[in-house]
């Protein structure tokens, strides 16, 4: 048995990557936003990991109640258990 796994998550607008990956303490998702788009829920994780990380563009995170300024290059960790929080592209 290996011990990694390698996608590629260039293609569709979502990737799950947590069951892809076989990830047992972080939820990792490629999103591809269009500007003005959000993704269209709150959420929240009680156990795991949130990962972002920004690849194109600019956007916002509102991580209970407090705006993050995100742009190209951008690593954001929101630890567990994560607050509600929302992700928006600009």
């Amino acid at each position: 048995m290996k011990n990694f796994n390698k996608i590629n998550a260039t293609n569709g607008a979502r990737t799950e990557l947590h069951d892809t990956l076989q990830l047992t303490g972080a939820e990792i998702s490629v999103n591809n936003l269009p500007a003005g788009a959000s993704v269209p829920f709150v959420h929240y994780h009680k156990k795991n990991e949130e990962i972002y990380f920004i690849t194109n563009g600019k956007g916002k995170a509102v991580i209970d109640g407090e705006a993050v300024e995100l742009t190209i290059g951008d690593w954001l960790r929101i630890s567990p258990p994560c607050p509600p929080s929302a992700l928006c592209g600009c």
